[in-house]
């Protein structure tokens, strides 16, 4: 089982601590692209990323391990559909009358299981916590046991239903000309890219069973281990295995293979920024967030907003000029928005049973 390696920010690569000035990572075009490449499927194999950058499969290892080796690069994860295997995703936001307690809120929201991820920041809100639990009232349960134990700190909070989320990819390591018919279609081996392009868009839950759970398992932090490496563990033949990732796939359950970098050691700051729309032309947006290199991430909510969008930027300056973009583009469609800087992620799992 993979490690559940640290994957937020300023604690992940922080040049001041302890008095000792660090220097960032440095990335040449060819790591870039590598990066690239991974990001459109962390399972493509070192011979068809070498074959797209006309280099060899031993120069893509020893860079892709180097990467991993300055601690850039983390790991790979398998983005889950949690709604298909029927889990419910609730996101919170919490203000703090103070922050004197919020180490002693954190430690005790860090070790709750149904709390899948842990993140504080700064503006509107704190602290960002997502539950991941099978039914509404294990959450409204333990939200309220939480809201009692600490109301004395926590000065106003907003609950929201994460309805959908998906990785947008690494546009923003490479210039535009740069990604210009850059994509590694590795349709032989086990990078399931034909899958992908069939996948169902029906809405019902899926129903899996304890192996399929255990491979799950294995994938969600180890995106990229070999089918051989997962029959072993799950004591099924490679071919079994290999059947029930694609059925997973082309049923939604798993919706990408990504890898895990570290922006912030190239000089990247996240922000969450949240819109409130009307009358929205969907397409359209969804068009304008594929193509914007900047955002990496969006969620869908149901609540007080309807979008979050993770931003990486490397100055306020850039911040508010990405900011202004979308403004501009959706000015009719904009009903209200608002923003945060991302301080640290603390934690990051996902469920599957």
């Amino acid at each position: 089982m993979g490690k559940n390696k640290f994957i937020g920010q300023i604690r992940e690569f922080n040049r001041y601590k302890q008095d000792i000035v660090k220097e960032a990572v440095t990335l040449d075009l060819i790591d870039r692209k590598i990066m690239y490449l991974l990001s459109q499927n962390a399972r493509l194999s070192h011979t068809a990323i070498a074959k797209r950058l006309h280099s060899k499969r031993e120069t893509v290892a020893y860079r892709i391990k180097r990467l991993e080796d300055q601690e850039f690069l983390h790991g790979y994860l398998t983005l889950i559909d949690h709604r298909k295997i029927g889990f419910k995703n609730y996101i919170v936001y919490l203000k703090l009358k103070t922050l004197l307690n919020e180490q002693e809120l954190q430690n005790y929201l860090f070790v709750i299981p149904q709390i899948t991820r842990l993140k504080n920041c700064s503006g509107t809100y704190d602290l960002q916590i997502i539950f991941t639990v099978k039914q509404e009232e294990e959450f409204v349960e333990l939200f309220e046991t939480i809201i009692n134990k600490y109301y004395s700190i926590i000065l106003n909070y907003e609950v929201m239903d994460m309805l959908e989320e998906d990785f947008l990819g690494l546009h923003l390591l490479l210039p535009k000309e740069e990604t210009k018919g850059l994509h590694a279609l590795e349709h032989k081996g086990s990078t399931f890219q034909k899958e992908f392009d069939l996948v169902s868009h029906v809405f019902d839950p899926i129903s899996l069973d304890e192996k399929d759970q255990q491979i799950l398992n294995i994938l969600k932090l180890e995106a990229n281990s070999s089918i051989k490496k997962i029959s072993e563990q799950v004591s099924l033949a490679p071919i079994a295995v290999e059947n029930r990732i694609k059925k997973m796939i082309q049923t939604g359950v798993i919706k990408k293979f990504i890898p895990l970098a570290s922006l912030s050691h190239l000089g990247y700051q996240w922000w969450k920024v949240f819109f409130k729309f009307k009358n929205l032309d969907k397409q359209k947006f969804f068009t304008f967030l594929k193509y914007h290199s900047n955002v990496l991430w969006y969620m869908k909510l149901l609540g007080k907003w309807d979008y979050q969008f993770s931003v990486f930027a490397k100055d306020n300056a850039e911040f508010h000029k990405i900011l202004d973009e979308i403004r501009s583009e959706f000015s009719d469609n904009i009903i209200n928005y608002d923003s945060l800087i991302i301080f640290n992620q603390f934690k990051y799992v996902q469920r599957v049973e």
